[in-house]
């Protein structure tokens, strides 16, 4: 029987990526409630929220880069 190291090449990277992905949306929803429940405690910092294609993402902004302080 012949091996197919192209089918096997190929399920290896798609695998990888699935998996990558996965860790991807947990390790972001992980950050996520870090930043919502530490953000507001920070002096002169705003949360943020961006639309992107692991979904939801918050970042805890100074107001000198958002332009809305000093």
């Amino acid at each position: 029987m012949t091996k197919n190291h192209l089918f096997d090449s190929v399920l290896a990277i798609a695998m990888g990526t699935g998996i990558g992905l996965l860790l991807s949306v947990f390790g972001q929803k992980a950050v996520n409630q870090y930043y919502l429940k530490t953000c507001n405690a920070r002096p002169n910092h705003n949360l943020i929220m961006v639309s992107g294609f692991l979904g939801d993402t918050y970042y805890c902004i100074h107001n000198a880069y958002l332009g809305t302080g000093k």
